[in-house]
């Protein structure tokens, strides 16, 4: 019975073989390449040698960089809304918002994202208008079918941005008048 010819099985060089291998040849090339210059030898002179005033170096001057402030900034938001004193019976809600506020124009767009506490056919309204955070008021539109203005004023400041913080009012939609807090993180 005849065996068919087998071949034997080359093995693989591996990747890092050739790169170490690679790596060991750069390195001995550059060795070779570094020489020392021969130094020469002459014969030194005396040189007279004359004594110098030393020089003062100027002082660099330091300056603190003011950090740069963003011209626009993304804003979380919660819309709280409730009854008033001339509209007593509305019932109470809440939800979350996310919008811009360009730092510029002042301009603050706002719209709903997630319900916390939802009465019934109640829906979420978008918010557009301008900041004043110097005056600490926001007013301007709620963007929905029915509704009209809002107007709020700061009660609350926090630091996370330069309109972050607790704003009160109300806003009027065809409910009638309702209180509104807006809690910007």
């Amino acid at each position: 019975m005849d065996r068919p010819y087998k071949r034997p099985k080359r093995q693989a060089v591996s990747l890092t073989s050739l790169l170490d291998l690679l790596f060991v040849m750069i390195f001995v090339s550059l060795i070779q390449q570094k020489t020392i210059p021969e130094m020469k030898q002459t014969e030194k002179k005396p040189t007279k040698t004359v004594a110098q005033k030393p020089v003062a170096k100027p002082v660099p001057k330091v300056t603190k960089a003011k950090p740069s402030q963003p011209k626009s900034y993304s804003i979380e938001a919660t819309f709280n809304f409730y009854g008033t004193q001339s509209n007593p019976n509305l019932p109470s809600g809440k939800y979350i918002m996310n919008g811009k506020w360009d730092r510029k124009s002042g301009k603050l767009s706002l719209g709903g994202v997630a319900w916390i506490q939802r009465p019934p056919r109640y829906d979420m309204v978008p918010l557009s208008g301008t900041m004043d955070d110097k005056a600490g008021v926001f007013q301007g539109r709620v963007e929905s079918v029915g509704c009209k203005t809002f107007i709020l004023n700061r009660r609350l400041k926090r630091s996370r941005t330069p309109i972050s913080g607790e704003w009160v009012g109300t806003y009027s939609c065809s409910q009638g008048k309702t209180g509104l807090t807006l809690t910007i993180e």
